[in-house]
């Protein structure tokens, strides 16, 4: 723990933002007899931001999750196309902690994505305007878990590491966090993130989790 935070980096897509992954998950885990936490950190990682990113279609996709699970030719890629169709992209849960995250501390977001896929994103979703600053790989040169994209984000928020936390729904991101000594929280749900904020005295209203 650390009293002295000031500054929170989060990822975007996973934590921020997301389609109803848990149906989409559980559809592919079921499917290919993999555990769900692992279904996860495939479906939902570089090639669905890729995909977000408009680098590939879902053909593409789908070929690349296919390779990346166990058993990934069992996969139906009309049948999958049909459950994504019916989830939508929306605000996840984290969101409702902004407003109270910004009084005290400078909130930055880090994602592997464009500066144009985020103009179209501000568009849509307002509380990306809240934010002190949106770190792209485009402009960073780098994608995470990549040292240099941290880097840069320290530097453009001003902030050390020491003094920053970061909250990512990919592992392999957050190791890449802490190994630059930024102390960094695996989400993978929404509870286990709020009790992750209360042990670091991040949010001293309580209220702010009660939903």
């Amino acid at each position: 723990m650390n009293n002295n935070i000031n500054t929170i980096f989060f990822d975007l897509f996973g934590v921020l933002l997301g389609v109803d992954q848990s149906v989409v998950i559980q559809y592919l885990s079921n499917l290919t007899d993999t555990p769900y936490l692992e279904t996860r950190e495939i479906a939902m990682g570089e090639p669905f931001m890729k995909l977000e990113r408009g680098e590939i279609n879902f053909n593409e996709y789908v070929k690349r999750v296919r390779i990346l699970l166990p058993n990934g030719g069992r996969i139906d890629g009309e049948v999958l196309r049909d459950i994504w169709m019916n989830s939508k992209i929306g605000e996840m849960p984290a969101v409702s902690l902004l407003d109270d995250l910004l009084i005290k501390y400078g909130v930055w977001v880090i994602s592997n994505t464009t500066e144009s896929h985020i103009g179209n994103l501000k568009s849509k979703f307002e509380f990306l305007n809240s934010c002190n600053g949106i770190i792209t790989s485009e402009r960073a040169g780098a994608h995470k878990p990549h040292p240099n994209i941290f880097k840069f984000a320290l530097a453009e928020a001003g902030a050390d590491a020491d003094v920053s936390i970061f909250i990512d729904d990919s592992y392999s991101n957050i190791e890449g966090a802490e190994n630059l000594g930024i102390i960094s929280h695996h989400y993978t749900e929404f509870d286990g993130f709020t009790r992750f904020l209360s042990i670091q005295k991040i949010i001293i209203n309580t209220n702010d989790f009660q939903n």
